[in-house]
């Protein structure tokens, strides 16, 4: 009997002293606190491959969707690039011809007192160029083969008052014809007095030549005012070609001509 008591009361005493010790260990108390901290630092390992598994994921999907957006924006500028070009080839006047030939050739005399007028470049007839084929800087006309040699030719620039290009205003098709003033200026002559040219507006050569080919880029009305001369105006033009700082030229031989 006494021994059934006391292990009754040995259970009752173990089981207090367990609620106790749950007690001081519940949430709110220093000791919650510390077995947190232990815990947290324990558990810290197994979680780390998680959550760089975690980040990887979430990186890569964010990298994905950023390269669709890109792939997207690319393809949109190639769609808005194609309707552009659709666009310029409407007007097929204000480009450069397609050109089957040409003859890179350097400019290696310069006489100072014909400056404005000739330039002598270093490929001849040797090289397929013939009197008369045009001489083009940068895609825009320059000048006019106008002798020609077996090792070196001499070019016509349109700066000279010996040359004269027949010409179209490309937005408002009159025709005229464009020389030079012998001191680095072009003229546009023979437009109509009752006729207004804005500045800006892009001249090529006309389709009225045998000589040079149609469509030849040359430059734009300048903002200066235009004088009148006998019943015409004479229009100061901006040349697309920098005759002060050009080096070499491109000559457009007779498989480039339509």
């Amino acid at each position: 009997m006494l021994k059934g008591v006391s292990s009754a009361w040995l259970h009752g005493l173990a089981a207090t002293f367990i609620g106790l010790l749950f007690l001081s260990v519940s949430f709110g108390s220093p000791a919650a606190y510390k077995v947190s901290e232990v815990a947290a630092v324990v558990l810290e390992y197994p979680e780390r491959p998680a959550r760089w598994t975690r980040r990887l994921v979430l990186e890569g999907v964010s990298w994905t969707g950023g390269m669709r957006k890109l792939q997207e924006r690319v393809r949109d500028l190639e769609r808005e690039n194609a309707r552009l070009m659709a666009a310029l080839g409407v007007r097929p006047e204000a480009s450069v011809p397609p050109i089957q030939g040409v003859v890179q050739a350097n400019i290696d005399a310069r006489p100072p007192a014909f400056w404005w007028s000739e330039v002598r470049i270093d490929r001849g007839s040797s090289d397929g160029v013939r009197e008369g084929m045009p001489a083009l800087w940068k895609g825009f006309l320059a000048g006019r083969v106008s002798r020609v040699f077996p090792g070196h030719s001499w070019i016509d620039l349109l700066t000279s008052t010996g040359l004269m290009v027949p010409v179209v205003v490309d937005e408002t098709r009159d025709l005229g014809v464009l020389t030079g003033d012998g001191r680095g200026g072009i003229q546009l002559l023979y437009i109509p007095e009752d006729r207004d040219l804005r500045p800006g507006m892009r001249l090529s050569t006309a389709l009225v030549s045998d000589i040079l080919p149609a469509g030849l880029p040359v430059g734009e009305v300048s903002d200066d005012p235009p004088i009148i001369e006998d019943g015409f105006k004479v229009y100061p033009v901006l040349p697309g070609a920098d005759f002060s700082v050009m080096d070499s030229l491109l000559v457009m031989t007779g498989e480039g001509r339509p």
